[in-house]
C-alpha cells in the first residue's frame, strides 16, 4: 500500500489524473474466500484506504482486473476447477463464471470511488477451445467472445458501472493473429461490440512510430 501511495505521489507531480491498478486475482472479492488466497491480495480496506488517497492527490483509482483470461492462479483451487476452460481462460456460458464476475463488480462498487472499471480480456488466445468446444462444440472465436463480452457489460450496468477493455483480441481476430496490421476493423465486426464497452490499444512489441499512429 505504502508503495502504491509513494507511485500515486510521482504521478500527481508529474501531472497524471489517473492509475489503473492492475490486479488479476490479487485482490479480496466478496464471496470468493478462494480468489487471490495466498497471493498477498489486497483487502477491500487497503483498497479503500489507496482510492481515497488517490483522491485527495486528484488521481482517479481505477480498477483494472481481468474476467476472462490471465487467471491462471485462481485455478490451483479446487473451488474454480470448474469454471476453467482451458490454459488460464474463464469457462463462457457457466452460470458459476458469472457469479464470480458478478461478485468482482458488487466489490467494485463498495470499495473504489471511481465509476469506470477495466475488465481486461486481453490475450485469451485459446478463448473456447477447451471445456467449452467439449460441451458446445468449436464455433469462431469472435462469435464467443462478443456474447461473453455483453454479459459482462450488462452485469456491470447493473452496478452502475462504465466498462473499457483491451483490444487486441479484437484486432487479432480480424486480422488472422497480427496485432499490428493496417487492415481496419470490419464493419460488421465493429457493429457486434458492445456499445457500453470502450477499446483501449495496449502494444509494447513495436519501435516504429508510425504503427502506433496506425493502430
Amino acid at each position: 500500500v505504502e508503495s502504491v501511495k509513494k507511485f500515486i505521489e510521482y504521478l500527481s507531480k508529474m501531472g497524471y489524473n489517473a492509475l489503473m491498478l492492475y490486479t488479476e486475482d490479487t485482490w479480496e472479492v466478496e464471496n470468493e474466500p478462494y480468489f487471490g488466497y495466498l497471493r498477498g491480495r489486497y483487502t477491500q480496506a487497503e483498497l479503500r484506504e489507496i482510492d481515497a488517497f488517490a483522491k485527495s492527490k486528484g488521481i482517479e483509482l481505477i480498477p483494472c482486473i481481468q474476467t476472462l483470461a490471465h487467471l491462471n492462479a485462481i485455478f490451483r483451487w479446487w473451488e474454480y476447477q470448474g469454471i476453467r476452460d482451458t490454459d488460464d481462460i474463464l469457462l463462457i456460458d457457466d452460470e458459476r463464471t458469472y457469479a464470480l464476475i458478478e461478485n468482482m463488480f458488487a466489490t467494485i462498487k463498495k470499495t473504489f470511488s471511481t465509476d469506470l472499471v477495466h475488465i481486461g480480456m486481453d490475450e485469451a488466445h485459446l478463448i473456447g477451445r477447451g471445456k467449452y468446444a467439449d460441451i458446445n462444440g468449436m464455433r469462431p472465436k469472435f462469435d464467443v467472445m462478443t456474447e461473453h463480452l455483453d454479459r459482462v457489460c450488462k452485469i456491470a450496468e447493473k452496478y452502475g458501472l462504465k466498462t473499457v477493455m483491451w483490444s487486441d483480441m479484437f484486432l487479432r481476430i480480424c486480422n488472422n493473429g497480427d496485432y499490428a496490421s493496417k487492415n481496419p476493423i470490419p464493419e460488421e465486426v465493429a457493429k457486434k461490440i458492445p456499445s457500453n464497452v470502450k477499446l483501449v490499444y495496449w502494444d509494447y512489441y513495436h519501435t516504429e512510430e508510425q504503427i502506433y499512429r496506425d493502430m
